[in-house]
């Protein structure tokens, strides 16, 4: 491509001003509904009784041939 043929890449730059706009548009909508706030409350807010927070309550079955190495290991 020529330095000067640059118009073939109108589209892209025009897709990369948008979304970067959208993205500081939406970085200041959240700033201002204060979803930037208080990052540790809003993190701890999916745990519940069930899941308490620094507990382990799911795991992956241990397949049959990882068990029977480990045995073998032992």
């Amino acid at each position: 491509m020529e330095a000067t043929s640059y118009t073939q890449l109108l589209p892209i730059i025009i897709l990369g001003v948008a979304f970067f706009v959208v993205t500081i548009v939406m970085l200041f909508w959240s700033a201002k509904k204060g979803h930037l706030r208080r990052f540790d409350a809003q993190a701890k807010t999916i745990f519940t009784e069930e899941e308490p927070e620094g507990e382990i309550s799911d795991k992956f079955p241990e397949s049959s041939k990882t068990t029977r190495g480990r045995k073998k290991n032992k």
